[in-house]
């Protein structure tokens, strides 16, 4: 069989129509930032007027700072992190048919994180600007993380959401990655804050490991079992968090005199996981939620 007929036949197993409504749905906040990203390049004044600026402050500000951006490398950045976390988690949620679940879960994060970072930046005396959609980009991390558990626990036929020890250790992770980011970025090698909240942070992801290794076992076993697609599809999630920590905040940024938040950023990534995983756990009893169309047909 050549590349081309598998290739044919793969797709002729999956509702292009019916997965392209869904993927249309993820695809409006991008388009929204698209959009505003248009508009403040054909009259820049609206830049400064979109997002939150202490010092003339407009209620509209709350729900256009996170998709207005500093500029267009920072756009650029911002969207592309969200296109790959979003879509990613979108084709996880299609492999498990929980797509309805996701966007939903998704689109109530992104409102809550709108509302939670417009009100830090707010009430933070210390910030004056807010700006851009990295902080959302964050709380779809861990909202990704959250459907990877349930992508292993479909596809292991095991009970994996509860396994917090693992879910600490990527957040500490992350956590330490973020602020090694950071450090390295502002040139902050000297800021004995930040290097000893680098180093707690390592200490606790290192004691996370060793208390819940047993669950690292249980994963290495499933992942063994798993054939190449799925172990394909679970590096993939690796990959992303990877770029996603390493472009979180680009050298753009670092030049200019704006500072970017690390416990913003930080926080989306608890406020995905926590919310997420309360909603998933109240929504996945609703039978809408469970009665939908499958988009890849399984014989």
């Amino acid at each position: 069989m050549s590349l081309l007929t598998g290739i044919r036949n793969a797709l002729s197993t999956i509702n292009i129509r019916l997965f392209s409504f869904y993927l249309a749905i993820v695809l409006i906040i991008p388009a929204i930032s698209t959009i505003i990203e248009y508009m403040v390049t054909v009259s820049p004044g609206l830049r400064s007027s979109l997002q939150i600026d202490m010092q003339n402050f407009h209620i509209y500000q709350l729900f256009t700072s996170s998709f207005v951006h500093l500029n267009f490398d920072q756009y650029l950045g911002n969207v592309t992190a969200y296109l790959l976390i979003a879509v990613y988690g979108l084709v996880l949620a299609t492999l498990v048919n929980r797509k309805r679940l996701y966007l939903v879960i998704s689109k109530i994060i992104v409102v809550i994180f709108l509302v939670f970072g417009a009100s830090f930046a707010i009430f933070n005396a210390t910030t004056t600007y807010y700006v851009g959609l990295s902080g959302i980009d964050s709380a779809l991390a861990g909202l990704l993380l959250l459907f990877w558990l349930l992508y292993l626990e479909h596809t292991s036929r095991q009970r994996m959401r509860h396994y917090y020890g693992l879910v600490l250790s990527c957040i500490l992770a992350l956590s330490a990655g973020i602020i090694a980011r950071y450090i390295l970025l502002y040139h902050a090698e000297r800021s004995a804050l930040l290097l000893t909240l680098l180093a707690v942070v390592i200490l606790l992801c290192a004691l996370a490991i060793i208390l819940f290794r047993q669950q690292f076992f249980d994963l290495y076993r499933v992942l063994v079992g798993f054939s190449w697609s799925s172990r394909l599809i679970t590096l993939a999630i690796v990959a992303i968090f990877a770029y996603f920590v390493w472009n979180l905040f680009p050298e753009r940024l670092a030049n200019s005199t704006r500072t970017v938040s690390i416990s913003l950023h930080l926080a989306g990534i608890v406020i995905g996981i926590l919310a997420g995983y309360l909603f998933l756990m109240y929504l996945e009893q609703i039978a809408y939620f469970n009665g939908e169309k499958e988009v890849i047909s399984r014989q």
